[in-house]
């Protein structure tokens, strides 16, 4: 047998075992930062669990010395395309940052009393996703804000816990985060 596809097999016999022993202990909760390596490789699987509120991650901006903008979602609503049967890029790229949104929530959630969640990679990981979206950032062809950022100086975000507004229910908001002010960072070369 080659050695390479030696390696494929143990490492998805690992991962199999490794989905075995954490399904049969899913009430614990996971923890360690060797863990939060492996959670690419499991879905966020809340979203099953009940309906009710879901995380979205909103900002805002301020012109040099002006007022700051109103709230605006960073939530990916892409349009379907034929082509996306053959490449389905910026849809995944647009539904992995929504999954950090939901890793930021959980982490959020399970935070130890006494603990910031600035120290959290998922808080720093969606700090950078909003600062993106306020640059100009987007997935694919579409932007990631419905208005861009008109020279901003400094930017802020929220993470909400929102619900739908249903027949019969009306939406709800509930803040859950507020970053501090941050100034503009200029685009990397």
């Amino acid at each position: 047998m080659d050695s390479a596809l030696a390696w494929t097999a143990l490492l998805v016999l690992a991962y199999f075992g490794l989905l075995t022993w954490s399904l049969k202990h899913r009430g614990q909760t996971l923890q360690g930062p060797w863990f939060f390596f492996l959670r690419a490789f499991f879905p966020n699987w809340k979203f099953f669990h009940a309906v009710g509120r879901a995380p979205r991650l909103y900002v805002r901006w301020q012109g040099e010395g002006g007022p700051w903008s109103d709230w605006q979602p960073v939530y990916p609503r892409l349009r379907r395309h034929l082509s996306h049967l053959l490449d389905n890029s910026a849809v995944n790229l647009a539904l992995t940052q929504q999954n950090l949104v939901d890793h930021l929530a959980q982490d959020i959630n399970d935070l130890p009393e006494g603990q910031s969640i600035g120290e959290r990679v998922s808080f720093q990981l969606v700090s950078r996703l909003a600062h993106e979206a306020v640059m100009g950032g987007a997935w694919g062809d579409q932007a990631m804000l419905a208005q861009p950022a008109a020279q901003a100086s400094a930017w802020q975000f929220e993470l909400r816990m929102e619900r739908p507004e249903l027949p019969g229910q009306s939406a709800d908001s509930v803040l859950m985060l507020r970053s501090a002010q941050m100034p503009v960072m200029p685009k990397a070369p």
